[in-house]
C-alpha cells in the first residue's frame, strides 16, 4: 500500500503535467525552425553576394589594364611625333594646296550659315501653321536648317543639276543660265526655305500617323484584355 506522501507526490506530478502548455511547445518549436531556416537563407544570400564581389573586382583590373595599354600606345606615338618635330621643325609648314582647301572650307562654312537660317525660317513657319509650340520642336527646327544647308551643297556641287539637267533641257532651260542669272540668290533662298518646310512637314505628317496608329491600337487592346481567357 502506498503511503499518503507518495499519493500526494503523484497528484502533484499529475497537476504539473496537466498544466504544461503542450500546444505552445509545438508552436515554439515551429517558430524556432522557421527562424533557423531564415538564418540559413540569409547566410546563403550573404555568401552568394560575397562570391559575386570578387568576380566584379577581378573584371575591373582587366579593364584598367586595357586602358593602360591604350594610354601607353598614345603616349608612345606622341613621344615619337615630338622627337620627329624637334629634329625636323620644317614639317609644320603648310602646303599651298592645304591652305586653299582650308580657305574654301571656311568660306563654305560661312556661306552655309545663310541656308541654315533660311531653313530654320521655313521650319518655324510650318510649325506655326500646324499650331505646335516652337519650343517643343527645337531639334526639328535645327535639323530642318541643316537639311537646307545640305540642299545648297548639292546645288553648288552640281550633283542635283546633273540629275535635273535632262528634264530642264527638254523644256529648253539651260542649267548654266539658272546658276549665273542675277536672281541666283533668290532661287537658292527659295530652295532653302522650301527644303526646311518640307522636312518639317514630313516629320509632322509621320508623327501624326504614328500617334493615330497608337491610339487605334490602344482602343482595340482594352477590348481584348476584357475578354475572359479560354
Amino acid at each position: 500500500m502506498a503511503t499518503e506522501k507518495q499519493i500526494n507526490a503523484y497528484e502533484k506530478t499529475d497537476k504539473t503535467v496537466a498544466e504544461l502548455p503542450f500546444g505552445n511547445t509545438t508552436d515554439s518549436i515551429d517558430t524556432e525552425k522557421n527562424e533557423k531556416v531564415d538564418e540559413t537563407v540569409h547566410i546563403r544570400r550573404g555568401t552568394s553576394e560575397q562570391t559575386k564581389l570578387p568576380l566584379e573586382q577581378i573584371k575591373l583590373p582587366s579593364e584598367q589594364i586595357k586602358l593602360l595599354y591604350l594610354g601607353t600606345v598614345f603616349m608612345f606615338a606622341f613621344v615619337i611625333l615630338l622627337m620627329v618635330s624637334l629634329r625636323n621643325p620644317d614639317i609644320y609648314q603648310i602646303d599651298e594646296e592645304t591652305l586653299i582647301t582650308i580657305n574654301q572650307a571656311f568660306n563654305a562654312l560661312v556661306l552655309l550659315i545663310i541656308p541654315f537660317l533660311l531653313g530654320i525660317l521655313g521650319a518655324v513657319s510650318r510649325i506655326m501653321i500646324a499650331g505646335v509650340k516652337v519650343a517643343q520642336q527645337l531639334s526639328l527646327v535645327i535639323s530642318s536648317g541643316i537639311m537646307a544647308s545640305f540642299s545648297w551643297v548639292g546645288i553648288k556641287s552640281g550633283v542635283l543639276l546633273s540629275i535635273v539637267a535632262p528634264h530642264l533641257e527638254k523644256q529648253g532651260v539651260e542649267t548654266t543660265a539658272v546658276l549665273n542669272s542675277p536672281s541666283d540668290f533668290y532661287t537658292m533662298a527659295l530652295v532653302a526655305i522650301l527644303v526646311g518646310m518640307f522636312s518639317t512637314n514630313l516629320y509632322l505628317f509621320i508623327n501624326q500617323k504614328v500617334e493615330q496608329l497608337t491610339q487605334q491600337s490602344g482602343q482595340s487592346n482594352p477590348n481584348k484584355k476584357n475578354q475572359p481567357d479560354a
